[in-house]
């Protein structure tokens, strides 16, 4: 996350995300490889507890694996 300070950009500020992988390191591309990046982003507007903070993260990093039946 960039937080730009009150007085950059027109006198607003800004904040933004940027999801950049090869920011810090370079990222080699191959001919015939499958490259998947997920991201899920939360916005919250309040006071988030830890518990609820862990409960997100474990939902998206531990999805529930689902099997249907025919």
């Amino acid at each position: 996350m960039r937080v730009w300070p009150e007085d950059a950009n027109n006198g607003r500020g800004d904040v933004f995300f940027e999801f950049c992988p090869i920011r810090h390191k370079p990222w080699i591309l191959l001919p015939g490889q499958e490259y998947v990046l997920k991201y899920r982003l939360m916005v919250f507007d309040g006071t988030l507890s830890s518990e609820t903070a862990d409960v997100l993260w474990n939902n998206y990093a531990y999805p529930a694996e689902i099997t249907i039946l025919r």
